[in-house]
């Protein structure tokens, strides 16, 4: 699809849809990068201190060796482990037998000890091949440790020969070599590397928050600027009937008026139960039916005057269902109301309410037909709010019709008019509320009505 093509509603939600949706893509693929590089450079430094203990540990076996080769005996290894413990970030060197207990120590003092128990060294799963572990006694360290490999493989049948002429003094037990690294220079360039990973995520997050609430704020301006084009349009449409009613209105109800009293003279002189009177009688019927029409157009385009007072609104939704009492009973209908003592009183105008409140009975009435329930609640929202529930049991409105039911001359009946909701509708944003519906066909409708609980008369123009 063009974006030319586009309206330029849908033009502005889908590139602002793409935009947050690059800007994710790319703060996710920036925080994947950040994380794999903490963890190269956590990996990276960690393997160069593998690397230097792994030459150190060659370096002395190839000292050892050439020791070998002189009869160097057990003091000159101890010398060499000594020498060796001065190198930079090395704490101690230790070779001990596989029982664990030291042969040799840069430290003279520990030469005898047990360095770690034989349980413990079997444990350490030692090999040819160099491990590593983390160690915090009795100083954090990096331990490498293997096993130790002073001849090499040519030379132990030379060293086993010197050994059985009794011309050296080494030891063909095996033995193991442990190295300990200072590691405080990489946890400093790790803590480091990690405060730096936080921070830069903590970006990240606050770019991730500051794009998702842009997308929010967004959504809801574009919302509420439909909403405004919507209430723009219907403004002028009322302004339009209200000119055209203010016109004509005059000028129908003078005919009518007479229309009428015509057509009870001639009822009052026909006989009842002739052809005449029975005519006269719908000629007057159809006068006031139009009337009624003309009546609730000037309803909906003339900005209604509110006479705001404290109201009562139990007493308000029982008066307001008595008057539809004996229609409902003729029909079956059950009317349900509880009345909720703890409600406070609101300031709006009573008699507009029961208006609203007659139009919603009447219209749930004629949806119902016979044998059906009227259920009516009312209770306070989030405190500053009245909530009025009408839910009936009729038929329901079909979803295509949700949207035009408050739309001036919309009626699904024969002898409806289609100003009944949008005089409910006019009267209660007059009073500051809203009116929301919900309703599935054939299974009855829900209107809500939200009233501030002190209203002010609201400028129809504003």
């Amino acid at each position: 699809m063009s974006l030319m093509r586009l309206p330029k509603g849908s033009a502005a939600s889908w590139l602002s849809g793409l935009l947050a949706g690059l800007t994710l893509l790319l703060i996710g693929l920036f925080s994947v990068l950040i994380i794999r590089d903490y963890a190269r450079e956590n990996t990276a430094a960690r393997q160069n201190l593998e690397e230097k203990g792994s030459v150190l540990i060659r370096a002395l076996e190839s000292g050892t060796r050439v020791g070998m080769g002189m009869r160097m005996h057990q003091m000159q290894l101890q010398a060499l482990l000594e020498e060796m413990a001065w190198q930079p970030g090395v704490l101690w060197f230790a070779v001990t037998d596989d029982a664990g207990r030291i042969t040799a120590h840069s430290d003279p003092l520990q030469v005898g000890k047990t360095l770690y128990s034989a349980a413990m060294m079997r444990e350490l799963g030692i090999g040819e091949q160099e491990r590593w572990r983390r160690i915090t006694t009795p100083e954090p360290a990096l331990e490498i440790y293997r096993q130790f490999r002073p001849q090499n493989p040519v030379g132990r049948h030379h060293m086993r020969m010197m050994s059985r002429r009794g011309g050296g003094d080494v030891a063909s037990a095996p033995q193991v070599i442990f190295i300990a690294l200072d590691v405080s220079e990489l946890d400093a360039t790790l803590a480091r590397e990690r405060r730096n990973m936080i921070v830069m995520l903590c970006a990240a997050g606050v770019v991730l928050f500051a794009t998702i609430s842009a997308l929010f704020w967004f959504r809801r301006y574009q919302r509420s600027w439909l909403l405004l084009q919507e209430a723009n349009k219907r403004k002028e449409k009322l302004t339009a009937l209200g000119h055209l009613a203010a016109g004509v209105a005059h000028e129908i109800r003078n005919p009518l008026s007479s229309i009428k009293g015509i057509a009870k003279y001639f009822a009052e002189r026909a006989p009842s139960d002739s052809e005449s009177h029975a005519l006269a009688q719908v000629m007057a019927k159809e006068a006031d039916r139009l009337n009624r029409v003309v009546s609730e157009l000037l309803e909906l385009v003339r900005p209604p005057h509110l006479s705001l007072q404290a109201v009562d609104v139990n007493a308000l939704i029982t008066h307001s269902l008595q008057l539809v009492s004996q229609d409902a009973k003729s029909r079956d209908i059950e009317l349900q109301f509880h009345a909720r003592p703890e409600l406070r009183q609101i300031q709006a105008d009573p008699d507009r309410l029961t208006q609203v409140l007659l139009n919603l009975y009447l219209n749930a009435i004629q949806a119902i037909g016979r044998d059906g329930t009227l259920s009516v609640e009312a209770s306070e929202s989030d405190g500053q709010r009245l909530k009025i529930t009408v839910s009936d049991s009729g038929k329901g409105i079909a979803p295509e019709q949700l949207e035009a039911i408050f739309t001036p001359y919309f009626t699904t009946k024969a002898d409806g008019t289609g100003l009944g909701l949008a005089v409910v509708q006019n009267i209660i944003e007059q009073h500051g509320g809203t009116v929301q519906v919900e309703s599935t066909a054939g299974e009855g409708a829900v209107f809500t009505l939200f009233l501030p609980m002190n209203a002010s008369q609201k400028d129809r123009q504003g």
